[in-house]
């Protein structure tokens, strides 16, 4: 018997729930896709893309180590 889910491509976590488009058009876990949106948010609002990459990294590195 398999176990249901796949394997996310950025966290290579496995996960049940249904993986989302990204602004790139690839497909990820709602965790990665909510890391993504919010390290973009970052860099709109503060104008710098140094604080977006930030608070992306941060965010997946929380991501990752929830395995």
């Amino acid at each position: 018997m398999s176990l249901s889910g796949k394997t996310c491509p950025d966290c290579h976590r496995r996960v049940k729930a249904p993986f989302q488009q990204t602004v790139t058009g690839r497909e990820v876990c709602p965790d990665c896709a909510n890391a993504l949106f919010m390290g973009t948010a970052a860099g709109v609002v503060t104008g710098e893309v140094g604080s977006g990459f930030g608070v992306w990294a941060m965010l997946m590195r929380k991501v990752r180590r929830s395995r």
